[in-house]
């Protein structure tokens, strides 16, 4: 439930929302949906590359 109303006061606060705004400067480009995605693989496959050698290393030492 705090979750819920944390998303919801974000939601309500954030700029896309916002009416009768006036932008002025320079408009920033936003990094590309391909990007996006092949940060997030690079993290999952290095994510299970570690977890997979911390977990060997641990069987290797007999710690449980």
């Amino acid at each position: 439930m705090r979750y819920l109303l944390l998303l919801i006061l974000v939601l309500l606060a954030s700029p896309a929302l916002a009416q009768n705004t006036v932008t002025t400067g320079t408009p920033i480009s936003e990094p590309s949906n391909m990007a996006l995605f092949g940060l997030g693989l690079v993290g999952l496959i290095i994510g299970r590359y570690v977890s997979k050698h911390r977990n060997a290393d641990d069987s290797e030492t007999g710690d449980e």
